[in-house]
């Protein structure tokens, strides 16, 4: 690999250049779209079970095509919502939509098995069986090593229903652009918000391998773990070689699940999602708290979970649907009345409801965020929009939140709660994150539903 002029980084779109500027700020978002796009094969991601980032491995040719797919620096939100809807949402938490619902696959096997309502992969395929797509992109589990996440393309319903339920661990999906370079046909897909914003730039550009891709499935997503939190999980549980592994699941079992490790002896380890829910404050992937995006705005057909206690006491999985596009809202109402969607009409105000304490983490806990970083002489993604105001009460507590996010991250705080019986742990962590939000929810939910957005002209320092 040829050495790079300090002075020439900032001059060239090439990967010296988005390296100094986005992955070595902390930016970079792990999608793989710059690995994934890469004409000359010169990029890979290193450390896939660690920070999991890109790096060079070959010469680069300056084409600036990494630049093209990166999510991590600037995802201009005013310009996506008029490339892929033609207009500006009226509602800037939710994003634009057409229609929104509460449902889950009428098949019961796809259901259950499922993350939450099992939309995802009965949408995923209605599109195969009806060869309006040749294939859908979807993240499984590697068989060879099976504690290891694998971007894949299913071709048939069963490779569909074996990519079922969600994947917490930092898995960039756009490495797969690659492969659909020499790939005919149409495709589905599935992905998070930084990785539908690093398509959606590309189709924008009309790079060919994204615009094979017809239909894009989001999910909702509030943060990402690093690997080390399933190392941290099994360490507890005196595992400490992965590859004892034979199966991992992050929410097996009747919703909302559990994460559950199935090891060579047969021994299954297991803690219910919101017991599991404990690893987040200690191995949150850092980029995530930079991200606008809950409820994935640029998808055809966004999906998350029915968080309410209406559903909740239900069990066996519900969804928040969103048909975000007149594409994806009319497919819904086709699958509904083909009786493969069970869907009934949920107001707005409900859906921001379900998920007010994330959309508040992200609208405007995001951006102060940035202020602190701003204030450290750090860069900071642009989005082209900021909120008008945020209310003191909500800036005290994000500052309380930050240090709370600063101690769990210290090598200690993760020593300490490795060392700690799990499940206890598990327990503990739920009876205060109910406290939290009912402490919390006031401060948090006050002016949410009203606060009002600017469009901003202002490009990223890259300085």
């Amino acid at each position: 690999m040829e050495s790079v002029d300090p002075a020439e980084v900032g001059k060239k779109k090439n990967f010296a250049t988005l390296k100094a500027e986005i992955i070595d700020t902390g930016l970079c978002t792990r999608c793989g779209g710059c690995v994934g796009v890469c004409p000359d094969d010169a990029l890979e991601i290193g450390d896939v079970l660690g920070d999991s980032l890109p790096q060079q491995k070959g010469d680069c040719n300056d084409c600036g095509l990494c630049h093209t797919a990166c999510s991590g620096g600037e995802v201009i939100f005013p310009q996506l919502n008029e490339q892929v809807f033609g207009q500006q949402p009226k509602n800037m938490l939710l994003g634009q939509y057409e229609n929104i619902f509460v449902g889950h696959a009428s098949e019961g096997g796809v259901r259950s098995q499922g993350a939450s309502g099992g939309v995802v992969t009965a949408v995923l395929c209605h599109l195969l069986a009806t060869g309006e797509v040749d294939g859908a992109i979807v993240l499984g589990m590697d068989e060879a090593e099976p504690w290891k996440s694998e971007v894949r393309i299913a071709r048939t319903p069963a490779e569909v229903q074996a990519a079922a339920q969600s994947k917490y661990s930092l898995s960039p999906v756009n490495t797969i652009f690659r492969e659909l370079d020499d790939l005919p046909g149409r495709f589905a897909y599935v992905g998070l918000p930084c990785q539908v914003h690093s398509l959606r730039k590309l189709q924008a550009a009309g790079h060919p391998a994204a615009c094979k891709i017809t239909h894009v499935i989001g999910s909702y997503c509030g943060t990402i773990l690093q690997f080390d939190a399933v190392r941290s999980f099994l360490r507890n549980n005196g595992v400490r070689d992965i590859e004892q592994i034979t199966d991992l699941q992050y929410r097996a079992g009747e919703w909302p699940g559990q994460m559950q490790v199935t090891l060579k002896s047969g021994e299954v380890i297991a803690l219910k999602k919101f017991y599991a829910n404990y690893l987040i404050p200690f191995f949150m992937v850092d980029r995530c708290k930079l991200c606008t995006d809950l409820a994935n705005e640029f998808a055809d057909i966004a999906c998350g979970d029915a968080w309410a206690p209406v559903y909740e006491e239900r069990g066996l999985g519900w969804s928040l649907v969103m048909g975000r596009t007149k594409k994806g809202a009319a497919l819904l109402e086709s699958m509904a009345a083909q009786g493969k969607l069970s869907l009934n009409p949920l107001e707005e105000e409900s859906a921001v409801s379900m998920h007010s304490h994330m959309l508040d983490f992200k609208k405007r806990g995001a951006f102060l965020r940035m202020e602190r970083r701003q204030k450290r002489g750090l860069p900071v993604p642009e989005y082209g929009f900021k909120p008008n105001d945020i209310p003191r009460e909500r800036r005290i507590f994000e500052a309380v939140l930050g240090s709370i996010f600063w101690l769990c991250s210290l090598g200690v705080s993760r020593w300490l709660v490795e060392h700690f019986p799990v499940k206890i742990t598990g327990q503990l962590f739920e009876q205060a994150r109910l406290a939290w939000k009912r402490l919390t929810r006031t401060t948090k939910r006050k002016g949410l539903g009203h606060t009002s957005f600017t469009v901003v002209d202002n490009k990223r320092d890259k300085s």
